[in-house]
């Protein structure tokens, strides 16, 4: 090919890309601003009768893999209360979220408040767990979320109430068997309603009692701590003077600034029918992957993919694990400040046993939750060391997710027939 050729094939290419650009961009103009061509889209995207059989062949190509080859996996979480703001960074894996409280709370609403994740996780195992079950028994579903509640009282009573929402054309009886073999098969379900034991380690350093500022340094969990251990007296003083907290004082939170917007993304085809005030969870068909939404606030739980999913999340199992860490952390702060103990590195690491080969041949008794559950508690503090172990026996005892895991729980369920906007 001679050089002129060349230039005109290069010159003939560089316009079909344009074009091509041109148009790729009025489609997603079109997506965007036009309602019937979302909805044509959304119609023409996988449904959830394709999950079910994607679910189905995935199950089976688990169960092809010979027991020898699986072992049992150690579940790895750490978390750790950030410096300037107090937040909960967990980290699980290459997966990363934030938990954070509501400005009512002294949080700056950057996260799902740890109490409502876990129980968003728990609905999101079980939602998981009923479209497995569903594939397996050939139940077609057309839509399927899960919304939760707490009704226990008191740190140790939880007392979960879940509704599944659900569109299918099985009859009730069908519904009823489904139910009772998604809540055996579900991991987080069965691992909530039995109580475990947790071995807590504490990994503590003594820093010195006064902190050398360079230039540019900036506030650390110390201040964070102080800032906490401040607002807690003022609002007591005002509390027993009959008056209001005034926040104000603190950051900038007003005591009457409302806890957070409310859940403006409900997905189109479930939001006749979830609660936006409760914490839900809803399985994305195009791709299985589990949603959990508190508020305006969203996460994903998803499976590797030796169990079928894309990895774009924790497993179920992986995020209370997690979740643990981050409750313990942040009801620390609070033990910390309450009783004025300054604190400069806070950090929980969590790991707990988990068997792959739970229900086959030979480990017809093995759990399919996790087991063996170790926290590492890592401190440094300018005050002795049995003033912390102390602050760590306090917290345990006031932690709801330490006490979660601890204490069975009693779990209850009902399904709701709906009928989904989009099929």
């Amino acid at each position: 090919m001679n050089k002129k050729l060349s230039a005109l094939v290069i010159a003939a290419f560089a316009v079909l890309t344009t074009a091509q650009a041109q148009q790729n961009d009025q489609r997603l103009n079109k997506a965007i601003t036009d309602a019937q061509y979302f909805q044509k889209a959304a119609k023409s995207a996988p449904g959830f009768r394709d999950l079910l059989a994607r679910r189905k062949k995935a199950v089976k190509a688990f169960r092809a893999i010979p027991t020898e080859r699986l072992q049992p996996v150690t579940l790895k979480a750490f978390a750790v209360a950030e410096q300037r703001a107090g937040t909960r960074h967990v980290i699980i894996r290459e997966h990363q979220y934030l938990n954070d409280s509501g400005y009512n709370n002294g949080g700056f609403d950057l996260g799902i408040g740890t109490p409502d994740h876990v129980v968003a996780a728990i609905a999101g195992d079980l939602a998981d767990s009923y479209v497995t079950q569903a594939a397996l028994k050939g139940i077609a579903i057309d839509s399927l979320a899960i919304s939760i509640k707490k009704t226990g009282r008191g740190v140790k009573d939880w007392g979960l109430q879940y509704t599944l929402h659900i569109d299918s054309p099985a009859s009730d009886a069908a519904l009823a068997e489904l139910k009772k073999q998604a809540e055996a098969n579900s991991p987080l379900y069965q691992f909530s309603i039995r109580a475990h034991d947790v071995e807590t380690i504490v990994d503590y350093t003594k820093s010195a009692d006064s902190l050398v500022i360079p230039p540019t340094y900036q506030p650390g969990l110390r201040e964070f701590i102080e800032w906490e251990t401040r607002k807690h007296e003022a609002g007591r003083a005002a509390r027993t003077a009959g008056q209001r907290p005034d926040h104000s004082r603190f950051g900038g939170y007003a005591f009457d600034y409302p806890y957070s917007r409310a859940n403006e993304f409900t997905p189109f085809n479930t939001e006749s029918f979830l609660t936006p005030g409760d914490p839900t969870a809803f399985v994305n068909p195009s791709t299985g992957v589990v949603v959990l939404q508190v508020r305006h606030h969203r996460v994903y739980q998803d499976h590797p993919a030796i169990f079928g999913g894309n990895d774009l999340g924790p497993t179920g199992i992986e995020s209370h694990i997690g979740l643990l860490g981050s409750c313990f952390t942040h009801v620390a702060e609070g033990q910390a400040a309450g009783k004025q103990i300054p604190l400069d590195t806070l950090k929980v690491s969590l790991t707990a046993q988990f068997d792959p080969r739970a229900g086959r041949k030979g480990f017809e008794h093995t759990p399919l939750y996790p087991t063996d559950i170790k926290m590492r508690v890592v401190i440094s503090s300018p005050r002795e060391e049995a003033v912390i172990r102390q602050l760590v026996e306090d917290t345990e005892r006031s932690c709801p997710i330490y006490n979660l895991v601890v204490n069975a729980q009693r779990i209850e369920g009902r399904i709701e027939r709906v009928t989904a906007k989009v099929k």
